[in-house]
């Protein structure tokens, strides 16, 4: 729903935009501003939108997320409910060994949790990293033919002069 609202806004900002370049054609510059203005709300307005679909599926799948742990907590409860009736019964070297598979079992959930954990913080991340973000404006602007300066930032490039490794291996 909110991913059809930020089209329909997209939409609209492009028919705004278009209004301002014939309100600039025929001259009229308070009509071309109120086109302008309305472009620009158009276009802020699908920007939240999109903010907050990306909020509500990461929403989502936290919740997902928290539906499926506490049903491993259920499982792992009436595992051990049954292990303990199953060693009252049960030889030494029989109850080592399947708590050798239980343990196995949980190091393998506890991996596969990890991974899906990773994959939900990334899923739910807004931040992009800087150096991403301006390479992609940066390519944006390049297409355009527009000439940016974006004062992003970035880590210094260290180099070493071939003189100076000489130097160090003498």
């Amino acid at each position: 729903m909110l991913e059809r609202q930020a089209a329909t806004h997209d939409k609209q900002e492009k028919v705004e935009r278009d209004k301002v370049k014939k309100a600039l054609t025929k001259g009229n510059i308070e009509a071309a501003k109120i086109h302008a203005e309305n472009a620009i709300r158009h276009h802020s307005e699908s920007l939240n939108c999109k903010r907050m679909a990306a909020r509500v599926d990461g929403v989502q799948a936290r919740v997902a997320n928290s539906a499926a742990q506490r049903q491993m907590a259920g499982n792992l409860k009436q595992t051990v409910s049954l292990m303990s009736k199953v060693t009252a019964n049960m030889p030494l070297t029989e109850t080592s060994k399947l708590m050798d598979s239980l343990e196995k079992n949980f190091e393998d959930l506890e991996v596969k949790t990890k991974v899906m954990d990773d994959a939900m913080q990334n899923a739910t991340s807004v931040q992009q990293p800087v150096d991403l973000v301006a390479k992609l404006m940066q390519e944006m602007a390049d297409e355009a033919g527009i000439e940016v300066n974006l004062n992003i930032p970035t880590a210094p490039v260290t180099t070493t002069s071939v003189a100076m490794k000489e130097q160090v291996s003498s």
